[in-house]
């Protein structure tokens, strides 16, 4: 018996010289290759073909009809699908740059040594068991129009020449609850004075006032002095 089969490929895809203080008194986030093959015995006309599902996973065919003969079975894959075409690409505008970082300001002489007196102010208070005194604008545009205005005119008091007290001049910045004040000149730099106040009584306790709750200071340069330093504290 005379047997013919073909079989196809299979494709796997400062010092201090003044000082002066004073208190307000108000308490404020396969492949399944699932292909259908047909068997096909060519030399047995009797012999129908026979259809058979192969899949490359397990590898075990169908079982064919015992009588059959053997034969050789060719497994065909599906042709390979063509690539698709590539998808019509929508224009993308390119990213905008990214923004400026913002300018970070930088701060003067003077904004650094009135931001250096609330620090050891507080320091002051820690060392004592007081709370922090949270700085306040308004009490610092009182403080520095004060310390600014004794330079100016070069005089060294709590009462301003047009004859307004420090209680006046917070609450014209805006600030209800004056507490108290403490004035300083000739001091060259913010540890100087602070110290400067600490040595003084009246000045020590206007700092150590544990009550008072804000403060805002003061620096000018001017005047006999050279500078002038002012603490407003607020209830």
């Amino acid at each position: 018996m005379s047997r013919k089969s073909s079989v196809l490929p299979v494709t796997i895809v400062l010092a201090g010289l003044a000082l002066a203080g004073c208190e307000h008194p108000d308490g404020m986030a396969l492949v399944t290759v699932s292909a259908t093959a047909t068997i096909r015995a060519s030399s047995q006309a009797d012999t129908p073909p026979v259809t058979t599902t192969a899949d490359a996973t397990t590898s075990a065919p169908s079982a064919t009809t015992p009588e059959a003969p053997p034969v050789t079975t060719a497994v065909t894959t599906t042709a390979e699908p063509a690539p698709a075409p590539p998808a019509a690409k929508t224009p993308v505008e390119p990213p905008a740059p990214p923004a400026p970082a913002p300018a970070v300001p930088t701060r003067t002489e003077v904004e650094i040594a009135e931001s250096k007196v609330v620090e050891l102010t507080n320091a002051e208070r820690a060392a004592h068991g007081c709370p922090a005194l949270a700085a306040d604008d308004r009490l610092a545009t009182a403080a520095r129009a004060h310390s600014a205005d004794m330079a100016a005119r070069n005089y060294f008091d709590h009462v301003s020449r047009d004859g307004r007290t420090f209680v006046d001049r917070v609450k014209a910045a805006g600030y209800p609850a004056p507490g108290a004040e403490n004035i300083a000149a000739g001091q060259r730099t913010a540890e100087a004075v602070v110290k400067g106040w600490m040595d003084s009584p009246g000045h020590r306790a206007n700092i150590l006032n544990c009550k008072l709750k804000t403060l805002g200071a003061g620096m000018a340069r001017g005047g006999s002095y050279g500078i002038y330093w002012t603490q407003n504290f607020g209830w």
